[in-house]
């Protein structure tokens, strides 16, 4: 059965990140599964001393060098083990469900593309350990992750707000009418606010696009809202989700047109930089 897989590290936002999944998993009656990988640059031993120290001094400081690796790897996987168990906790006590949890140590984007065929929605955080909220930077696994999968993703950024309201960015692409219809044939979204966004002049076949968008979501209950807005994608979409306090926006990635340049260049970064609201990647 295909799971809401949700990255926990341990950093500000692991609450968030716990609250977004339990959300989620509740919208799709889906089991939420908690994962901590322990991807930690371990120490790297000296290959030559020789005519540094004597031979003794130099079999002597190799064995420390190995005891402390050793030691190292046992305080992070225990430190893992706990970040779990306290998630666990945060979660049956925040939202009454009882879930998974599970380590691995490697490489975070590998762990990921491995358990891709489980994966019904990624849940990650915006900041990672290294980054604070505020800051100008986000998690450094973000984008790697977002490119090798092709599984819902979402970015979740802090504070946890049930959402009531959702943006969808749309460019009349295949991607993005693949996005309407993911959108309308599940059950997540529904009986929240919708928007429909543009970005550009709307000629006449753009026009039918946004009716034929519109139409999907209206026919399975949505309340919709269709703008059309001028300027940078990112700019736009940004200042509409603040004037009208949306709760949460979805892109369609990888897109072929304005809104291709959110996952291709640097558009994409700026978007979730800034952003104070929580974003679904969708391919």
């Amino acid at each position: 059965m295909s799971k809401i897989i949700a990255c926990i590290d341990g950093s500000i936002g692991t609450n968030t990140v716990c609250d977004y999944a339990a959300w989620f998993s509740q919208k799709l009656n889906a089991p939420l599964e908690l994962l901590h990988v322990i991807d930690t640059p371990r120490a790297q031993v000296p290959q030559d001393l020789s005519g540094a120290i004597g031979l003794g001094s130099r079999e002597s400081l190799l064995n420390e060098l190995v005891e402390l690796d050793e030691r190292r790897g046992k305080i992070e996987i225990e430190h893992g083990k706990i970040l779990l168990r306290e998630a666990k906790k945060y979660v049956l006590d925040n939202f009454s469900l009882d879930v998974h949890s599970f380590q691995r140590r490697g490489s975070l984007l590998e762990t990921i593309v491995a358990l891709e065929e489980d994966i019904r929605v990624l849940i990650m955080g915006k900041h990672g350990t290294q980054t604070a909220y505020h800051s100008d930077k986000i998690g450094t696994q973000i984008e790697n992750v977002v490119r090798a999968i092709h599984q819902p993703v979402l970015i979740a950024s802090s504070p946890f707000t049930q959402p009531q309201s959702f943006l969808v960015a749309f460019d009349g692409s295949a991607t993005a009418k693949k996005c309407v219809e993911k959108i309308a044939n599940s059950p997540l979204l529904k009986g929240l606010a919708a928007h429909l966004v543009y970005i550009g002049q709307p000629n006449q076949e753009i026009h039918t696009q946004l009716a034929w968008a519109k139409e999907q979501l209206e026919s399975q209950g949505f309340n919709m809202t269709l703008s059309t807005l001028e300027g940078d994608v990112d700019e736009s979409i940004l200042n509409y989700a603040d004037q009208k306090n949306i709760d949460l926006m979805v892109i369609g990635a990888y897109g072929h047109s304005k809104i291709r340049q959110f996952f291709i260049g640097s558009t994409t970064t700026k978007l979730l930089v800034r952003s104070t609201k929580p974003v679904l990647l969708l391919r």
